[in-house]
């Protein structure tokens, strides 16, 4: 072989190999976009049971969780509980299911009976908890995230945390509704719990909020701020983008 034809040869495979690096990298790159799409999740929804959302409930929240009903899929997690004055001190979930998964040692009709019961199951306890007309008086917003700490702590699926409620932080210690959400007082609220190790960890939970309310654009904003600078705290994904009346994009890039 003469030496051009060396050198051609040498070229074209090298020029071969570095190809196929870069088209392995995407390909691996594409894959790993997709298996994080994909991969099963743990969805922690919690109701807030106030008289403030006794409305809502029916409405807002009901059609929150229809988005989040026909997102659901294969291998996720999904545990509801309540908001209410004695969250921390009383909780227990209304559902704590798994979404079944497609295995070599169930066949198809198998497999889709027991999704049908499990997706049943959810809907039934859902709807009874949302058809709930007689409201608590207190909205413990603050120490239910201390319970999401504890649910999410050894959780390897990737983590969801939804909050249907009106936001406004109703407890003996803060009531939002009747004092001015102001930056000092927000800086006062964390300053204490820190102090205090009540601030639970986060990270690396998506936050969505759908209910948000106030009796006023500044009641809204200053408690979207509050929660802004809390879920910082906290270590959560947390996006104002995801924080509203409505639940609009569930589970959508944002």
């Amino acid at each position: 072989m003469k030496r051009w034809e060396v050198k051609l040869f040498v070229f074209v495979l090298l020029s071969f190999l570095l190809s196929w690096s870069l088209i392995s990298q995407r390909a691996e790159a594409f894959l790993n976009s997709k298996n994080a799409e994909e991969q099963p999740r743990a969805i922690v929804i919690f109701v807030d049971m106030s008289g403030s959302t006794n409305l809502a409930r029916r409405t807002v929240f009901r059609e929150a969780f229809d988005k989040i009903y026909e997102n659901l899929r294969q291998g996720d997690r999904i545990l509801v509980g309540t908001i209410t004055g004695r969250s921390y001190i009383d909780f227990k979930p209304a559902v704590d299911v798994e979404i079944p998964k497609k295995s070599i040692w169930l066949n198809r009709i198998q497999f889709e009976r027991k999704l049908t019961q499990t997706k049943e199951k959810i809907r039934e306890e859902v709807d009874l908890l949302l058809s709930e007309k007689r409201g608590t008086p207190r909205t413990e917003i603050l120490n239910s995230l201390n319970i999401a700490d504890t649910i999410f702590h050894n959780e390897k699926r990737r983590k969801v945390l939804v909050i249907l409620s009106d936001m406004i932080q109703d407890s003996q210690e803060y009531n939002f509704e009747k004092i001015s959400v102001t930056n000092d007082y927000i800086n006062r609220i964390i300053r204490y719990r820190r102090q205090h190790d009540l601030i639970p960890n986060l990270k690396d939970v998506k936050v969505y909020v759908a209910g948000a309310s106030g009796a006023d654009p500044d009641k809204f904003r200053s408690v979207e701020r509050f929660w802004a600078r809390y879920f910082e705290k906290t270590g959560a994904d947390f996006s104002q983008h995801r924080y509203g009346h409505s639940l609009i994009d569930f589970e959508k890039a944002s």
